[in-house]
């Protein structure tokens, strides 16, 4: 049997993996001794928290008996066990009292290929003894059952996986390893050279440095922007707020131990919407109370004692719309925890730097005018007057565009069900992976041979730069998102490098296809690492119950319905049943011959893959020592023509006489159980062109309707689980986070109605979600729905600027038409500034293969929202508050 494999650091992920050639020549314990000596230096190397060894050749020794001499000699076995034991054996030491001293008497014994060829054997009635290497031939040689074989290009090669600590910079880490392993190549035996298998610190220090340069356009064409649309001095004093907020929030990152990474700076270009937002209010206030006739020092003071209450609610809102990601504790609360925590800190900032630095800047910059302009001419213009008679419109006839507004927002409701449901996107890591599944019972030799067949083949494809073969299971875990198969003899993966990852999709393609016409007999997946940890199959079906049998016709009729609806890449995760050969002893007639039942277990292990009979023991490296009957038996006949030896009659007894039958039989390779109860999987995915979700919504009741006998039971896995396990946690956690929001807007307002007004707002930005991603074709993900819930932070923002002028106005002016009017005119330019801006900075994000659907959502979200609640406010504020008209509305 094959040894167990126990994984007991899952968590742990090895981000460097570099192989190392295994040339012809070399014998084992020299490579053995290679990979021990990187291992330990490399554990040396400052921040790296562990170091795995795979691959490495499994050595024996192996004593080959020939079964025709054994027997003529009559050496009973468990002699020649006992005697290997004498020699391999470890003995207790002595101490020897000297005076004041102690001594410790050692007896030290040589342990080698030599030393057991001259062991001496007794022959049964003889005195003489017999030379063990005269019956048997004593070789070092690797095991026939490896437990990993690993090959790039088709060279055999062991493996070296590092994990560096998580508080640590990978990138100066990594860049280290790269110089130490490097210098120990030189110690190195000739021709055990280092190849890099995956390199995480090269990858990171792109994905950043492509990642800044989108963050430095974004925040580039935002100012821009800005100097375009509000003069060059409005756009320094908001672009100088922008370029501080975000160098405070990275060195703010850095004492707090968060590190650069794809989430934490994503989050600071999601978080710009609401960063520029609190600088163009208070901007804006300053410029429009200057050209009114204030002083910069007076504009100053006004715009900030105005605003700084209602952004800081806004904020706090902001923040609170990204808390049930902080608090989610789930892997997807894992790798996404960043984006709360930066978000929190980069808005905070901002709101401080726009009541603080703004000010400042402005009195520098902007200058008292000569004569005050009134408000008609401040906003006079076609945009401004467009706006004012669409809200003319509007509030006249409320109740109809109240009904508007309603069927816009449920059209767009009803349309997110007709959206591409998707989890998590895929990575740009230029690999992808082929899972090779043959019969099971076949040979690990069986498996690597079949492998690099497939290799072969691959890298005829245009576009394959390098393919490396893993036969017994799958590389260690290279990253957190890749969740390793299990050991198995009849498993192989090959890990494909490719020289573009555009390419990957249309060559995993071509791989499926090739296989299948080439390689019909292997059942075989591709697929690619993506964001999220969830299972290879999208689609899986558990059942669970006590008969394995009842198990199995479940699985069965699971599987047909699997085919029925043109799913792909099928399997069950206890895969096929595998032969098996029952040797069963007739123990009346074994008792009468002297044989005991371990006689019977050891004739037919040393017939076979042979006997353990002790240990040699080099340096620390202790080597099995393993007896074998040469030939070894191929079949049944072939066991049961050996004999066995009985002690009682100091004689051999052939085998037919105590082995009663010799019989072929089905068993299970794997039984798998779920929280101790025995459960069965069958895994799919979806047929090309249709979405996991899609392809289970289509599925889901033909499987549900299956009768189940009483105690069996059906849960759904794969990517409906994980989604699931996510939404519900984002959304357990959503009360308390909508809380926040909903006492932050009171304590602001200090009324349920102007409160009331601003919530009602929020169901609009579903509207530019739905059309934007509708119009790309994209999936409704995961970040997706983070972008939805950002939005509900900027919107907010946006409503709660929007009531508060009012609210200013209304004191002023009395609660009139005509003040509710001249409020939202005056919001419009900075709503409609910092709506295009965060369009315009979330741009770049387009390009990233994470952030794409939700750059989308927020994109098309806002381009609706913002318009939708420019008209949505007045008219849901006159619905909720009886007003006269103090004056024309227009």
């Amino acid at each position: 049997a094959y040894p167990p494999w126990v994984e007991d650091d899952f968590s742990d992920v090895y981000g460097l993996l570099y192989g190392f050639t295994v040339p012809d020549g070399y014998d084992i314990a020299t490579i053995r001794d290679a990979a021990r000596l990187l291992e330990t230096e490399i554990k040396r190397v400052e921040h790296v928290a562990k170091v795995r060894v795979e691959g490495v050749p499994e050595e024996q020794v192996q004593i080959d008996f020939d079964y025709a001499q054994l027997r003529q000699l009559g050496v009973p076995f468990y002699r020649i066990v006992e005697a290997i034991n004498s020699a391999s054996g470890l003995f207790p030491a002595s101490m020897m009292e000297s005076g004041d001293q102690r001594m410790r008497i050692d007896i030290p014994l040589e342990r080698s290929e030599a030393v057991l060829e001259e062991l001496l054997l007794a022959l049964p009635g003889e005195t003489s003894m017999i030379r063990l290497g005269d019956v048997a031939s004593v070789s070092r040689e690797e095991t026939n059952l490896p437990s990993l074989i690993v090959r790039h290009e088709g060279q055999r090669i062991f493996a070296l996986g590092i994990a560096i600590n998580e508080t640590q910079n990978v990138v100066r880490v990594g860049k280290a390893v790269e110089t130490r392993l490097l210098e120990l190549q030189q110690l190195l035996p000739v021709g055990i050279e280092m190849i890099p298998l995956f390199e995480q610190h090269r990858l990171v220090d792109r994905s950043i440095g492509e990642f800044l340069l989108n963050l430095t356009a974004s925040i580039t064409t935002v100012i821009a922007a800005l100097c375009l649309f509000m003069g060059w001095r409005a756009g320094v004093m908001v672009g100088a707020v922008l370029l501080l907020t975000v160098t405070g929030t990275v060195g703010v990152m850095a004492a707090a131990g968060i590190e650069l990474q794809r989430i934490s700076l994503g989050a600071m270009m999601i978080a710009m919407g609401m960063l520029v937002d609190n600088a163009i209010v208070v901007t804006e206030g300053m410029i429009t109370r200057i050209k009114q006739g204030l002083s910069p020092r007076e504009s100053a003071i006004a715009a900030v004692a105005t605003t700084r209450f209602p952004l800081l609610a806004a904020t706090i809102i902001g923040i609170a719309a990204f808390a049930p990601i902080g608090l989610s504790n789930d892997s997807t609360g894992q790798f996404l925890g960043s984006l709360f925590t930066v978000c929190g800190i980069s808005l905070l900032l901002s709101w401080v730097l726009a009541i603080t630095l703004v000010p400042s800047i402005g009195l520098a910059l902007l200058a008292s005018v000569q004569e005050a302009v009134p408000e008609s001419r401040l906003y006079a213009g076609p945009v401004f007057a467009g706006y004012r008679k669409l809200m003319a419109w509007g509030i006249d006839r409320r109740g109809w565009t109240t009904l508007a507004l309603l069927a816009v927002m449920l059209s767009s409701i009803v349309g997110f069900t007709q959206l591409k449901q998707g989890f998590f996107p895929a990575t740009s890591t230029p690999l992808f992976f082929v899972d090779l599944y043959q019969t099971q019972g076949t040979d690990i030799h069986a498996s690597d041979r079949m492998a690099d067949r497939v290799r072969k083949r691959l890298l005829s494809l245009e576009g394959v730069t390098e393919v490396s073969t893993w036969a017994g299971r799958g590389p260690v875990r290279f990253t957190m998102i890749l969740l390793p198969e299990r050991p198995d003899p009849a498993y192989a993966q090959l890990v494909v490098n490719v020289d573009d990852v555009e390419a990957v999709t249309g060559l995993m393609a071509q791989t499926g296809e090739l296989i299948a016409a080439e390689f019909p007999e292997i059942h075989h997946m591709v697929r690619r690492l993506e964001f999220t940890s969830s299972t290879a199959s999208k689609i899986e079906a558990r059942f669970y119950g006590s008969d394995r049998t009842e198990l199995r016709g479940l699985a069965e009729q699971t599987m047909r319905h699997f085919i029925e609806h043109r799913l792909i890449d099928r399997k069950i995760d206890w895969r096929e049943q595998r032969l098996s050969l029952a040797v069963i002893p007739d123990h009346a007639r074994a008792r009468r011959a002297g044989i005991q039942l371990p006689d019977v277990s050891r004739g037919v292990e040393s017939s076979t893959v042979g006997t353990p009979v002790g240990v040699l023991r080099d340096g620390d490296k202790p080597v099995p020592i393993v007896a074998r009957i040469m030939p070894l038996a191929e079949t049944a006949t072939d066991l049961l023509e050996r004999d066995l030896w009985s002690e009682s009659t100091q004689s051999f007894v052939s085998a037919r006489q105590v082995v009663s039958a010799a019989a072929l039989r089905a068993e299970d390779s794997f039984l798998m159980r779920r929280n101790r109860v025995r459960t069965i999987t069958v895994q799919a995915n979806a047929p090309p062109g249709e979405t996991a979700t899609s392809a289970f919504n289509t599925i889901r009741g033909d499987i549900e309707s299956i009768p189940l006998p009483p105690g069996y039971g059906l849960e759904w896995g794969g990517e409906y689980e994980s989604m699931k396990l996510a939404n519900d946690m984002v959304i357990s956690r959503f009360p308390i986070a909508l809380l926040v929001m909903i006492i932050a807007t009171l304590m602001l307002f200090g009324s349920v109605r102007q409160m009331l007004v601003t919530w009602m707002t929020v169901p609009l930005i579903m509207v530019g979600v739905f059309v934007g991603l509708f119009v790309t074709d994209l999936s409704f993900t995961f970040p997706a729905m983070l972008g939805l819930l950002s939005l509900v932070g900027i919107l907010i923002k946006n409503c709660v600027i929007m009531v508060e002028e009012i609210n200013l106005r209304s004191a002023e002016q009395g609660l009139s038409q005509y003040a509710l009017v001249s409020a939202c005119v005056s919001r419009l330019r900075p709503v409609l500034l910092a709506a295009g801006t965060t369009i315009v900075g979330m741009a770049p994000l387009l390009r990233d293969d994470f952030f794409r659907e939700m750059a989308v959502s927020i994109m098309g979200g806002l381009a609706f929202g913002s318009v939708l609640a420019l008209i949505a406010v007045p008219v849901f504020y006159t619905l909720l508050f009886s007003m006269g008209k103090s004056s024309k509305v227009v």
